[in-house]
Parts: structure tokens; sequence; C-alpha cells
């Protein structure tokens, strides 16, 4: 095992001439022991090193601590900064605390030289795990918090996570180190209080070698992690395309690598759903017959299959946008419910259908009306072009209609029915 020192934590930190290395300092135990191996390392190897302590105002002794911490940063001569964060309401209270120390940190890591340092260690390892098992997660909860991850504009390191509480606090007491104990630590309303006061130190009693046992389980688990992430992203960018999944291709797939791929697919989209909704997609929406139109809600997503392909829609691409626009004639048309704009021009640009009229109405939704594009033998209801079209229903609603005397001229970025040797003007859809 490695030994606690500031030559291993130079071989950590990998650091490069215009390293910038920024330190979460809380003034506890664990904080403390950073900041001294951090300064010895510094004289081993010159690079630049800041401290910055995150006041959430939760305890009453936060400004005693935010005070400590920068007379330790004074005696030592490191660049120190407090700052301030308000939390809403006291639910979760955890949580929101660790978003918003994290969201404030950030600001400090702004370029790829930065790398933030937080000082968890082994048993804060194990207590996630514990936690990840609570709340039944998979691999990527299981193999615990990650060692080294991208972060803001720069990078996280947790250099510690291989040594114990007690080893930092050998450490400590040999250098003769000072620190404060957070209040709220014997709070066991806290879930990682009464895992670290109630159930850890009975494990350890029993096996004395658990924590660094369970560690190195993590540590397997997020091998595994890494090898199934690398061939979930092979799989992902067969099946996705244009932001759309495919299911024929998805079925290539081992059922497991299915859920992977889909999970993957949501997460892009910061999206977590849980097992039993995982199965309900694949039952209902997935295995639905093929003339079906099945749809499943996810936070503020509709999940909907239309010629063996998913689509993730939001709120905005399903709203129908208003009737009774008229067009007199003008450049541009602005059209509602975030259906972009229509764009009408004297040249051909692009994928611009033609035009010869100069006035007319733009409506949406009337499928029933009937359509001749220019080259085609006969009329339909526009609902039959759509489906040769291979539109999506939803997106059907959405289309602008080119309207004249209560006949369809034009539709918008499909078709229409004017001649381009006729053309007066060229009609573009900016969606």
């Amino acid at each position: 095992m490695s030994e606690l020192s500031p030559s291993y934590l130079l071989s950590r930190l990998q650091l490069q001439r215009d390293s910038h290395v920024v330190l979460a300092l809380s003034g506890g135990l664990d904080s403390m022991v950073l900041l001294d191996l951090l300064v010895k390392a510094r004289k081993l190897q010159p690079f630049s090193l800041q401290a910055v302590y995150v006041h959430h105002g939760i305890s009453n002794y936060a400004s005693q601590w935010g005070e400590f911490c920068a007379q330790q940063c004074t005696a030592r001569e490191v660049a120190f900064t407090q700052c301030r964060v308000q939390l809403q309401g006291s639910d979760n209270l955890e949580q929101k605390a660790r978003d918003a120390r994290y969201q404030a940190l950030s600001d400090f890591v702004c370029s790829k030289q930065h790398t933030l340092l937080t000082a968890h260690h082994g048993d804060d390892q194990l207590e996630t795990l514990f936690l990840a098992l609570k709340r039944g997660a998979g691999a990527a909860g299981l193999r615990g918090i990650a060692s080294r991850r991208n972060f803001a504009k720069g990078s996280l390191l947790r250099p510690l996570l291989g040594f114990s509480r007690t080893e930092l606090e050998q450490y400590a007491n040999q250098q003769q180190l000072t620190w404060v104990e957070d209040d709220s630590n014997s709070d066991t309303r806290f879930e990682r209080n009464f895992i670290r006061q109630h159930i850890t130190p009975v494990l350890r009693q029993r096996w004395p070698h658990f924590t660094s046992s369970a560690v190195r389980s993590m540590q397997h688990l997020a091998q595994l992690q890494q090898l199934a992430d690398h061939y979930t992203e092979l799989a992902l960018a067969q099946c996705v395309s244009a932001n759309t999944l495919s299911l024929p291709e998805l079925t290539k797939q081992i059922p497991a690598q299915q859920d992977l791929v889909i999970r993957r697919w949501l997460a892009g989209y910061n999206l977590n759903p849980d097992s039993q909704w995982l199965t309900t997609l694949k039952q209902q929406v997935i295995a639905a017959r093929i003339d079906a139109s099945p749809e499943l809600q996810l936070a503020d997503y509709q999940l909907r299959r239309f010629a063996d392909r998913l689509y993730l829609l939001t709120p905005a691409e399903l709203a129908v946008p208003l009737q009774g626009l008229n067009w007199q004639g003008e450049a541009e048309l602005k059209l509602s419910a975030y259906c972009g704009s229509l764009v009408f021009s004297l040249q051909q640009q692009g994928a611009a259908i033609p035009l010869n009229i100069t006035n007319a109405s733009v409506v949406f939704g009337q499928l029933s009306l009937r359509f001749k594009p220019f080259g085609a033998s006969v009329s339909k209801p526009l609902k039959q072009w759509f489906k040769l079209w291979q539109v999506p229903p939803w997106q059907r609603l959405r289309v602008p209609l080119i309207v004249v005397d209560n006949q369809i001229v034009a539709v918008a970025g499909y078709a229409s029915s004017v001649s381009p040797l006729l053309a007066t003007r060229w009609l573009s859809w900016q969606a």
C-alpha cells in the first residue's frame, strides 16, 4: 500500500508547468491533511495552489470554521477564498448542500489546467457503497466515488480515497495538525452519519480490514463499469441517429446491453428512470403492435415510437401552433409554438420549394385537405402524403401549410404544387 506522503500526492497530481490546484477546504481532519500534504508537495515541485472554503450557513459555527481556514492558509502562504451559498428549504439538506458546494467550486475551475481536489477518503467510499445499496443502485452507483473525473472546465481529483480516516488521523497527529469538528457529524438524521456511527464501527470491529476490502471490490466494479461503458458507447453509435433510437439496431444487442443503451441515450437528456419504468417502456412501447402509436411519460418528456424508432419529445415539440396566420408578401413570417419561421425569397436557396403567389393563409393540422404535389399523378388527402413521407404523427400537426381558396398550394419543408419553372417566390421553412 502507498504511504501517505507529499511524494505520493505528486504522483497522483501529475502536474504540468501551468497546473493550478484548487483545494476544497472545510477545516476538518481530511481537508487539513490534504492542505498539509499540498504545501509540502509544493516545496518539492512548485505549482499554483488556492484553497476555497464554502460557507453553507447550516451550522452556527460555519463562520468560525471559515476564519480557521483563513488563518491556516495564511500561516502556510496559501491563497484563500471564502464564498457563501444560500440553501432553499430544509428537505434533503445533505444533497442540497453538496450540490451548492460543487456549484460554487466550479467557478474556480476555469480552464483545463485547473484541478479541484477534495479530501474524500476510504471511509467516505464505504459510506457511499452502503447508500448505493440502500437505493438499489447498479454497477455505476456501486463503484462509488470516482477518483478522477472531468469537472467544470477542468478536472476533479480525490487523491485520499485509498486511505482510511484512521490513517489520516495518524498522519495529522504525527504532523501536529489542528482541525475543526463539524457538530453535525453526530446528527444521525443524516444518512452518512448514521452509517458512520452505527454500521461501520460494528463491521470494522468484526473485520478490521473491511473498509479496504470493500474499496477494493468497488475498484473492481469501476473497472467492469468502464468496460461496460466502452461497449455501450459503441452500441449507442449504432442505434442513435438524429436524436432518435433505432429499434432494429437495438434488438441486435443482447438484452442487458439494450437496457444500457436506452439508459445512456436518456442520460444525454439528464434522465435516469427506475427499473420499473424501463420495464414499462419495453412492454408497452417497444413491444407494442406495429400499427400502434404508444407513448410514455418521463419527467417533462414524452417518449413515442414511430416507424421502428423511439423519439424523446419535449412539450415544445408537441405543441400545436396557433391558426389564422396570413402571409401578405413579406420576406419572413414568424410562427408560434417554437415552429420557427417561413422565409420567402426571390431566388432558390438550398431546399426551398417554389411558389407563384403573393399572399396566402398559413394553417396547421388540416390533414383532410387534398394536395397534389407537382409531378404527382393524383391528389390525395394530406394525411396520406404524410404517411408516404414518413412524417411522425405529432409532427404533422406542426407543419405549416400554405393555403389559397381552401386549397393547399405548398407544404413547407416538403412539397409544392407549383412547377419550379413558374416560380415567382421560393419558400424555406427554418424550424
